[in-house]
């Protein structure tokens, strides 16, 4: 077990434990990152995941466990964490997570629990998953946990399941911002990938899975380039779609256009690689990768859904399409990459929108509040 520092006389215990790094891995470790130096902590996680590999090169405090998500030894390994390191707080951010990290807070009474929740699990999930884990949700708010929405939409989701507004707090998923977003450079990636200045490349980033809605994008693509043959994407992200996206890259014949670059730890360079910035979601919170490219100046292409809706305003921050719709991605995708000045504007535009409103600052002011540090 890595070191837990001694800071304070409280003590919290952010418990992710996802095998992945996505969304709410960002925001576990950039709020570890500001908790440092503030209040004793430590984050609980898979051994060997990504998120646990960040933390130690990071040289950020961590607790890894060797067992399988599954796993019901995982709820006495937590137990034992909690007692052995006097955890007075305990914060759960996934599913998972929110299962075993909180029972064992509650069965060693933690005075704070809080369910922190990135996405509204009946839009991003179906069937039985979707019930077990709005199951978790219930049993959270049953043993008397308070509530972190990352979004409007999922504060919104969390009230339709019953969980009183009083006990949820809105604090939204925020990043860290520069004076002035950086230069666009043209080498790195695209030189890879043989695309030149003149190509218009947009980024996608997120999990190859169904809900992000890539199936939509590479149809919109396959139109877009009969109108713009100089549009290209890049997509970042592993995930078990993507033996049939590549299969659509292929049926498509759009392979000179599209690069898959797998999971990338370098996501910020790639973005200043890049023209645009396209997230064609069915589902969405406060995703941290739209964050990202607001702060690199990119014009946003994404759907109306979600939390993009609270972030994003059609036409002066960015361009929003329904969702499932490749006719309208394919139209937003040609006029982007056919309006250069246009588009750079809408990326300005987003980047003084984020400075305003989503500072890292109020989201670790925020989070200490729901922790009962700041009044």
């Amino acid at each position: 077990m890595e070191t837990v520092k001694k800071l304070n006389n409280q003590a919290v215990l952010i418990v992710n434990l996802s095998k992945w790094f996505g969304g709410a891995e960002v925001r576990t470790f950039d709020l570890a990152a500001l908790l440092e130096g503030k209040v004793r902590y430590a984050v609980a996680v898979l051994e060997g995941s990504p998120l646990h590999e960040r933390l130690k090169k990071a040289g950020l405090p961590s607790i890894p466990f060797s067992y399988g998500r599954g796993d019901v030894r995982l709820l006495f390994a937590l137990r034992e964490a909690i007692q052995r390191n006097g955890f007075s707080i305990v914060d759960a951010h996934n599913p998972q997570s929110q299962f075993w990290g909180l029972l064992a807070g509650m069965a060693e009474s933690a005075e704070v629990l809080v369910s922190t929740v990135h996405s509204s699990y009946g839009d991003t999930d179906k069937g039985l998953k979707k019930l077990v884990y709005e199951l978790v949700l219930r049993i959270n708010k049953a043993i008397g946990c308070k509530f972190i929405a990352v979004s409007e939409s999922v504060n919104e989701y969390l009230q339709k399941l019953g969980v009183p507004s009083e006990i949820i707090s809105l604090v939204h998923n925020s990043i860290a911002i520069p004076e002035a977003p950086s230069q666009r450079q043209y080498e790195g990636i695209r030189r890879a990938a043989g695309w030149g200045k003149d190509d218009f490349v947009f980024a996608v980033v997120g999990r190859l899975e169904l809900v992000k809605g890539h199936i939509y994008l590479l149809e919109a693509i396959s139109k877009a380039i009969k109108q713009n043959p100089a549009i290209r994407c890049l997509i970042v992200g592993t995930g078990r779609l993507q033996a049939e996206l590549e299969a659509k890259v292929k049926e498509y014949n759009i392979g000179n256009h599209v690069l898959f670059a797998g999971f990338r730890d370098d996501v910020k360079e790639l973005l200043i690689s890049c023209d645009a910035f396209c997230m064609p979601s069915l589902s969405e919170g406060m995703p941290y990768a739209l964050l990202e490219a607001c702060v690199s100046a990119l014009p946003i292409l994404a759907t109306n859904v979600g939390g993009i809706v609270k972030l994003i305003e059609h036409g002066k921050t960015g361009l929003l399409v329904p969702p499932q719709d490749s006719g309208a991605l394919a139209d937003s995708l040609v006029q982007l990459a056919g309006n250069p000045e246009y588009a750079s504007r809408l990326g300005v535009a987003a980047f003084e929108m984020v400075r305003e409103r989503l500072s890292s600052e109020k989201m670790l002011s925020g989070t200490l509040q729901v922790y009962g540090f700041e009044k």
